[in-house]
């Protein structure tokens, strides 16, 4: 740390890298080479199941897909069985994304494999330990979900 850095810059340098390093594996350990749903079609399969049929541009929104990236990766889920349009009834101009019982089941399996990752590996937590991790997590959590959405560029700018 040098002396024009702001206290506890250490220890916010380290949790960077731990969550990146966190990221990479957790990457590695469910979405191997080869596998058909990568991460970006797993959000979308999970959007879709928990927040029930929508439009291609909701689900870019709550993904956090450009546009293009998101119909890329739809159309392949489509195509691939996990997704279905459907037509809206009133209005034919509007398709809703409906995730189908294979889009379900593979969204399943993926959910109990990252389920049985984390179950191992914090096994040996104690349960003080587990409540002060799950205490920090939802914190950060509450933090992005409420409006952390000042580009950190903007925040450096701001406090010179």
């Amino acid at each position: 740390m040098n002396n024009s850095d702001p206290p506890g810059q250490d220890a916010v340098n380290e949790i960077c890298e731990s969550t990146l390093a966190i990221a990479h594996h957790m990457g590695r350990l469910f979405f191997n080479e080869g596998d058909s749903v990568l991460p970006s079609k797993f959000f979308i399969l999970l959007t879709v199941s928990r927040g029930g049929p929508c439009m291609v541009t909701q689900i870019a929104d709550r993904v956090g897909l450009s546009s293009s990236a998101n119909t890329i990766a739809v159309n392949k889920l489509v195509k691939e069985g996990l997704l279905k349009r459907v037509k809206d009834k009133q209005d034919k101009r509007i398709c809703w994304i409906e995730i189908t019982p294979a889009g379900q089941s593979a969204l399943a399996e993926m959910i109990e494999k990252r389920n049985l990752v984390f179950q191992n590996i914090l096994d040996d937590f104690s349960d003080e330990h587990l409540t002060i991790f799950l205490r920090s997590l939802r914190v950060i959590q509450e933090k992005f979900t409420t409006g952390y959405t000042q580009h950190p560029l903007q925040m450096q700018s701001q406090s010179l």
